[in-house]
């Protein structure tokens, strides 16, 4: 084997090595967004109920004043 024809073997197999990583790379990014996104929506539903449960209790302490007002 020349030393040609190992530099051609190295370069193809390196070429190779640099094809997988960056395939590696972009998914993970994908994993990575994928991540972020599930977590933004469950921040997102988990504020919508703690804006539900305050709006409910501020209508119970609205209903609580008119009752006792009518009275």
């Amino acid at each position: 084997m020349t030393i040609e024809e190992l530099y051609d073997l190295m370069t193809k197999g390196f070429d190779e090595m640099k094809t997988t990583l960056t395939s590696i790379d972009e998914r993970l990014r994908n994993v990575e967004m994928d991540v972020a996104e599930l977590r933004g929506r469950k921040l997102g539903f988990s504020i919508l109920k703690v804006w539900i449960v305050a709006i409910c209790a501020v209508a119970a302490l609205i209903v609580s004043i008119i009752a006792l007002t009518n009275n």
